[in-house]
């Protein structure tokens, strides 16, 4: 079956994964995350990206990043972030070739509610990737949603601005939403869109984007969406 040409839809969002090689951890100290931070902070300027949501995990990084000029630049920012990554660790650890384990997956997230639930379930993905409290660990996009930490390359996305009119009351309505949980349903969804290609979007968007019928992802079964449970109360 032949690849499908990455999608890519200016001013919509993008949840994006690039997995490590088998050996690599993403997370050897809290330099390494500094410079991943900075490399972040240059590609969101030099490609007009917002950066409104991430999980950084020992084996994957999950982003969500919205091209702001031209819908090409979400591929050039992606490869600019694996590459620069890749050459910190080869001077650092003196190891040759990339980190990552094959080419980025990307889908297409129209904004709403769906913009909140994909980074809710990123979020959260320490907990169901590692079993930790996601509260507490420290690598992901909560620590600045919630307050506990301003990410200076953060531009969060509009869905988050409309909670609330002032810093403290989107921290406040956003940590409620938190501690309800992702919803396992639409995250798995989410992973088999992004495995596959597949926008979350309206019809109409997509229509006007000019994207392919062959590229929308199918209809979501019935039935309430699961969620993870909270493994601490707020």
């Amino acid at each position: 079956m032949a690849r499908l040409t990455r999608l890519s839809i200016v001013n919509q969002a993008h949840y994006v994964i690039l997995r490590a090689i088998d050996g690599i951890t993403l997370i050897p100290s809290e330099e390494d995350i500094g410079v991943l931070f900075d490399i972040f902070a240059r590609i969101s300027h030099s490609q007009h990206i917002d950066f409104s949501a991430y999980s950084l995990l020992p084996n994957q990084l999950h982003m969500l990043l919205t091209p702001r000029a031209n819908s090409e630049d979400l591929s050039s920012a992606v490869q600019q972030i694996s590459r620069l990554y890749s050459r910190h660790f080869g001077d650092k650890y003196s190891r040759n070739g990339s980190i990552w384990h094959g080419r980025f997956a990307s889908a297409v997230v129209q904004g709403g509610s769906s913009v909140l639930d994909s980074i809710i379930f990123m979020e959260w993905l320490p907990f169901s990737e590692l079993s930790v409290d996601p509260k507490l660990y420290p690598w992901t996009s909560y620590s600045h949603h919630s307050g506990i930490r301003s990410d200076y390359f953060m531009t969060p996305s509009m869905d988050y601005w409309s909670l609330g009119n002032t810093p403290f009351e989107r921290q406040r309505k956003y940590k409620v939403l938190f501690n309800q949980g992702a919803k396992m349903q639409f995250g798995q969804k989410l992973l088999s869109s992004v495995k596959r290609g597949w926008p979350i979007a309206e019809k109409s968007l997509l229509k006007e984007s000019g994207v392919a019928t062959s590229r929308i992802s199918p209809q979501r079964g019935r039935g309430r969406p699961k969620k993870f449970s909270n493994p601490s109360p707020i």
